[in-house]
């Protein structure tokens, strides 16, 4: 019978150790592979609707299918390595999906995607008329480009590493950042600001691979997304013939959006058009969950449920409550949680 991933994890939880077999359909989002004193295995990042895990496969005969797979029907090996979840994958079929499954596979819901991708398009409507919307429209005007714009991960394995997940991230930059701009209550360029929220991350379509499966590309094992998509500006400035200076500007956003201690430390941020959209993008990449996060989270939570179990059954006294002897103190326990 096949298990979602939030199954097999509790199931394990509840095996003391002891290794089982399971299976599952998941979508592959990344694949990465190393060598190891046996040889070279495959490090795969699986994800379903339930949440996501990373297995390990080292059957020589199937790992390289396993890029190009997307979506695969797997067999797993479920044991504990190091005090943790060790998952091998010992068999797979490739799963034939369309766009929403694997969107599902993902652990997104296909509408909340659409409607990310709706604010998207919103945006770019309120940058017609300007200039930088004539660049922003030449970007996306080969064909096939704002479909694979929409469908793209976000990164390989950081954040936002999921089909769709540019999009998330763009929204989330740029809902962030205009709500900075706004809230100084001073004038801003808001065409601008929103034409370096689509261009900063543009290049991602030349370093990722199109998902499920989601791994570098050559071009971004040999140069980083911010530069590919100063590459996507200068062609799209080009054919439009703009402005020299509006193209300086959009490369400075460019730049100044992945931060100025890193990748244009020889000049300031100029204005608060790529200050908010570096703050926001600085934001929103540290929303995903890494997998130390997790297991951080998972500890927590049962330490919540035993001081909750301890309490039902009577295990604390009510600091609070009439049962307090007259010595204790009355507010000591107050907002802590």
């Amino acid at each position: 019978m096949p298990h979602t991933i939030e199954q097999i994890r509790a199931e394990y939880e509840g095996a003391g150790g002891r290794s089982f077999h399971a299976e599952g359909r998941f979508a592959v989002v990344n694949c990465q592979f190393r060598e190891g004193r046996g040889g070279r295995f495959a490090v795969v990042d699986l994800r379903d609707g339930t949440g996501s895990f990373t297995v390990r496969c080292f059957e020589a005969a199937i790992i390289e299918a396993l890029v190009d797979a997307g979506a695969i029907d797997a067999r797993l090996k479920v044991e504990e390595f190091n005090g943790n979840m060790s998952c091998v994958l010992s068999a797979y079929d490739v799963a034939q999906l369309d766009g929403d499954d694997i969107m599902r596979l993902a652990g997104l819901d296909p509408e909340v995607h659409a409607a990310r991708v709706a604010t998207l398009e919103g945006w770019l409507a309120e940058c017609d008329g300007t200039i930088y919307g004539d660049v922003l429209r030449e970007c996306f005007r080969e064909e096939g480009t704002w479909e694979a714009f929409c469908m793209a991960a976000a990164a390989v394995r950081l954040h936002h590493a999921e089909p769709g997940g540019l999009v998330r991230h763009l929204v989330e930059v740029g809902s962030g950042g205009l709500a900075l701009l706004d809230s100084t209550g001073a004038d801003y360029d808001r065409p601008y600001f929103l034409a370096g929220v689509f261009l900063h991350d543009l290049g991602k379509l030349d370093t990722y691979t199109a998902p499920p499966t989601i791994a570098y590309t050559a071009e971004g094992q040999l140069g980083e997304h911010q530069i590919w998509s100063t590459f996507r500006l200068a062609k799209a400035c080009a054919a439009i013939g703009a402005p020299r200076s509006v193209e300086a500007r959009l490369l400075h956003i460019i730049e100044q959006a992945h931060g100025s201690h890193r990748h244009a430390e020889w000049q300031d941020p100029l204005g608060p058009e790529p200050k908010a959209l570096a703050a926001a993008d600085l934001f929103s990449s540290r929303l995903g969950q890494t997998e130390k996060e997790r297991r951080s989270q998972v500890a927590m939570n049962r330490v919540v449920d035993g001081e909750a179990s301890a309490q039902a059954a009577g295990g604390f006294d009510d600091l609070t409550g009439p049962s307090a002897t007259p010595d204790a103190p009355t507010n000591v326990a107050a907002g802590l949680f």
